[in-house]
């Protein structure tokens, strides 16, 4: 009996710590994600919306609408809705301030980029921007 309650416990010692590889890879993926996103917001997105996405970036006061607090996207319903912001960003779904000359068309640039050594696609690049804004929001 000895044997077989060891064995069990070596088993669901082995499993444990399965699980904890594995949270540890996922964790370790989703901060990937979410630093490559970063890298696009960065470069594209923070003059205007800000370091922190809270639409006080240093272009901010020159612009004919103000950039929008995008740590509060999720708030009015609650939830990030994933798609749709994926969709803005994709130039898919017009909103205001973006429908100007100010608003850069950010997956035109993208899209610009794929024929360029090292770039991933726009669709994947816009993915991982998602991605970023929904690590942002407060909760």
């Amino acid at each position: 009996m000895n044997a077989r309650i060891c064995y069990r416990s070596v088993v669901f010692a082995l499993v444990g710590i399965s699980l904890s590889i594995s949270t540890q890879a996922l964790s370790a993926e989703r901060a990937n994600v979410i630093a490559e996103g970063a890298d696009d917001y960065k470069e594209y997105c923070s003059a205007c919306h800000g370091p922190e996405g809270r639409g006080d970036g240093k272009m901010a006061s020159i612009l004919v609408k103000p950039p929008t607090d995008l740590t509060g996207i999720a708030k009015p319903s609650g939830r990030f809705s994933f798609w749709r912001v994926y969709d803005i960003i994709a130039g898919d779904v017009s909103v205001p301030g973006h429908d100007t000359f100010q608003m850069p068309h950010y997956a035109k640039r993208l899209r610009a980029d794929e024929s360029k050594p090292g770039f991933l696609p726009a669709h994947i690049r816009i993915l991982l921007l998602t991605h970023y804004l929904e690590s942002l929001q407060e909760q």
